[in-house]
């Protein structure tokens, strides 16, 4: 056997050791081939999916049929070069291997359908809507933060409304927080607070949740959580719809468990997106957290629509009202050397002692997001207690357990969150 034939067949023989014995002469005398095989093999293993991947009996035929009718009708006059042929086939295994699909009504797999032609299927359904609409419940308490969910919470009723223009404009609202992007800017508003937060259009008032801004990206949005995180996905098929499962482990240091199951990234969890099988669109999701080994629901949409017609003020900030806007630059904490070098126990004392003696010139060095509602409910406050700092999940802080007494007399006991990831690297609070 020649370099040149044995390098034609290094495809046909890349991933068995069913070989013929020419071939495996050729290997064991031919120190260039045989580099270059070994090199094939370690690229091939490296792209080898996770999921096992079911292609149809006829898929590789007609691949190839496919790949030959288009060399015919470009009439090529070259030898294919080796390398090309290699290309050819590390495309077809990586657009053919992220998806694998089972009948749900039959024991019987069927054919695999490559990601790139759902998501460019997808992306072109999504973008001949104009709008689209999703009603969804939670799991979480209504004013906290919209990454917050949990099982002992109640179901809160959320709403996504999202504007296919260019640019993007959104809104996501629950009872107590909304947050607004008019496609320049994004807008925090909290009733308990009396004046809203401006930032950039990428500014991180919701993370997970933005998944539902691009559903045309979910499949790809989703591959790549599962290289990042190694979580594990499966597509399955019924007659009406394409299924998309993802099994995911909690992120971070739970050496401490106080975020366990707090967040989706946080938590062990299953996420099922259904979409429509003839028009790709996302039909509906459900989030379960595992928690001692049973699967219980936290998330899951109750409607989802396209082409809603919004009222024009939905994506204004007039839906503010009077409310003051505050630039989010403008609440940073400002440098002060006697502030930075504490412990967070000491930024805790610090803060709860100010509060004791209202004293809001010390309060607003460590809350520069200071409002009156804020100096109602801890205005004149008892501290009774400070425990040790601890760290939990993927918060970059701390978090400092503490024991309250409030002017009417109530205890509370509680963990301060406090951070100084900031530029100036200087202690905040992050959370009551």
């Amino acid at each position: 056997m020649t370099c040149n034939e044995f390098k034609n067949k290094m495809l046909d023989y890349l991933s068995t050791d069913n070989r013929p014995q020419e071939f495996e002469e050729h290997l064991a005398h031919c120190s260039d081939c045989s580099a270059e095989f070994e090199q094939l093999q370690h690229l091939f293993q490296t792209l080898k999916p996770k999921v096992k991947v079911c292609a149809s009996d006829n898929f590789t035929i007609n691949t190839i049929q496919k790949i030959n009718k288009k060399k015919e009708d470009q009439k090529m006059k070259k030898r294919v070069p080796f390398y090309f042929k290699v290309a050819i086939f590390l495309i077809l295994l990586a657009t053919s291997m992220f998806l694998v699909f089972f009948n749900t009504n039959s024991t019987q797999q069927v054919s695999a359908t490559p990601v790139n032609q759902i998501l460019t299927e997808s992306i072109a359904k999504i973008l001949q809507s104009q709008s689209m609409r999703i009603d969804m419940e939670i799991r979480t308490m209504p004013q906290d933060n919209f990454e917050l969910i949990g099982t002992e919470y109640n179901f809160v009723k959320h709403c996504i409304k999202v504007e296919f223009s260019n640019p993007k404009k959104w809104f996501i609202e629950k009872p107590m927080r909304r947050i607004l992007c008019d496609g320049k800017n994004q807008y925090l508003d909290m009733k308990m607070m009396d004046f809203v937060i401006k930032g950039d259009v990428n500014a991180g008032f919701v993370e997970w949740l933005k998944i539902f801004l691009t559903p045309d990206k979910i499949l790809e949005i989703e591959q790549e959580h599962s290289a990042t995180n190694k979580s594990d996905y499966v597509v399955t098929e019924t007659k009406k719809q394409l299924i998309l499962t993802v099994s995911a482990k909690a992120q971070g240091d739970f050496t401490n468990d106080y975020l366990k199951n707090s967040s989706v990234t946080e938590s062990d969890n299953k996420r099922v997106f259904c979409f429509d099988k003839n028009t790709n669109q996302l039909q509906s999701f459900k989030l379960y957290i595992i928690e001692n080994g049973k699967e219980i629901l936290v998330m899951k949409t109750t409607k989802i629509r396209y082409d809603e017609k919004f009222d024009a003020k939905t994506f204004d900030v007039q839906i503010f009202g009077n409310k003051v806007i505050k630039d989010v630059k403008d609440l940073e904490v400002k440098p002060d050397e006697a502030l930075k070098t504490k412990t967070p126990e000491e930024i805790a004392r610090y803060f709860f002692e100010a509060c004791a003696k209202s004293d809001w010139e010390k309060v607003v060095k460590v809350l520069p997001g200071l409002d009156t509602h804020i100096k109602e409910l801890f205005g004149g406050i008892e501290l009774i207690e400070i425990g040790k700092s601890f760290q939990s999940g993927e918060y970059p802080g701390y978090f400092v357990p503490y024991t309250i007494k409030f002017k009417s007399g109530d205890i509370k006991k509680f963990n301060l969150a406090v951070r100084n990831d900031n530029r100036y690297q200087m202690w905040m609070i992050d959370g009551f």
